[in-house]
C-alpha cells in the first residue's frame, strides 16, 4: 500500500490519475503502520518520537525516576512555610536568666517569665543531664532562649559549676507553655529521687572559700 499526505489529492481520484509535483509519497509496507514504519527509518528523529507517552520512551540505567509526589516530605506532612526551616541564629536570641523553682519530691519545677506573650511561639527544648537549652520563636520572628549548661572542662563533681544542681534525667523532663500568662514551666526529672534541692544550680565551690 502507498500513504499520500497532500492537500492537493481529492477524495476520487485514484494514484494514476494524480501527477503533482507537491505529492509526498511514502511506501509503507504491509502490516505495519506509518507510525511503526516512521519509528524504524528514523529512529530518535522520528516525527512520531516526540509525540509518544513518557513510560514508551526509555531512559539510561542509571536514570532515577521518582514515582512519588516531590512535594512530598519524608514525614509525611506535606510542604512546610519557609519561615519554620529557617535556622537560629543563637546572635539573635535574647536569653533569659531569671527563673524560679520549686522541689516537688521526684521532680523540680522550674518557672520561666518570659517579657510577652508567647503561647503562638514554636517552641524547641533540649534536656542534658546537667542543663537545658530551650528556643521560643515568636510569629513576629523575635526569638527567646534560655541557657543552663556545665562550665567546660570538670572531671570531679566539686569542679562542676553553672549547671543544674543536681543531674537529672533528661528523657523524662519536659515542657509546658502557660495558657495564661508568659510562661514556661519545666519539669525536671531528678535522677536520684529522694534528693533534696536546696538550689537550682551548681555554684563554684571556690566561690564559699
Amino acid at each position: 500500500m502507498r500513504f499520500f499526505s497532500c492537500s492537493h489529492f481529492k477524495p476520487n481520484m485514484t494514484q494514476e490519475e494524480y501527477t503533482g509535483d507537491e505529492v509526498l509519497i511514502e511506501e509503507v509496507p504491509n502490516g505495519k503502520s506509518a507510525f511503526d514504519h516512521s519509528k524504524d527509518k528514523a529512529k530518535d528523529f522520528s516525527y512520531y518520537y516526540a509525540h509518544q507517552p513518557e513510560s514508551t520512551k526509555g531512559f539510561p540505567p542509571e536514570a532515577k525516576v521518582r514515582e512519588e509526589d516531590p512535594l512530598t516530605r519524608a514525614d509525611g506532612c506535606g510542604p512546610k512555610a519557609l519561615d519554620e526551616q529557617k535556622e537560629v541564629v543563637m546572635d539573635n536570641v535574647r536569653w533569659l536568666s531569671t527563673m524560679s523553682f520549686s522541689d516537688d519530691g521526684k521532680v523540680v519545677k522550674v518557672y520561666i517569665d518570659f517579657p510577652e506573650e508567647i503561647k503562638d511561639a514554636k517552641i524547641t527544648c533540649e534536656f542534658e543531664r546537667f542543663g537545658v537549652e530551650l528556643i521560643a520563636r515568636l510569629p513576629s520572628g523575635r526569638l527567646y532562649g534560655v541557657r543552663v549548661k556545665d562550665a567546660e572542662g570538670w572531671v570531679l563533681e566539686h569542679e562542676r559549676k553553672n549547671g543544674w544542681a543536681h543531674e537529672i534525667v533528661p528523657e523524662n523532663c519536659k515542657h509546658r507553655v502557660s495558657s495564661s500568662s508568659p510562661k514556661i514551666t519545666l519539669t525536671l526529672a531528678k535522677k536520684d529521687e529522694k534528693e533534696k534541692w536546696y538550689e537550682l544550680r551548681k555554684k563554684d565551690i571556690r566561690s564559699t572559700f
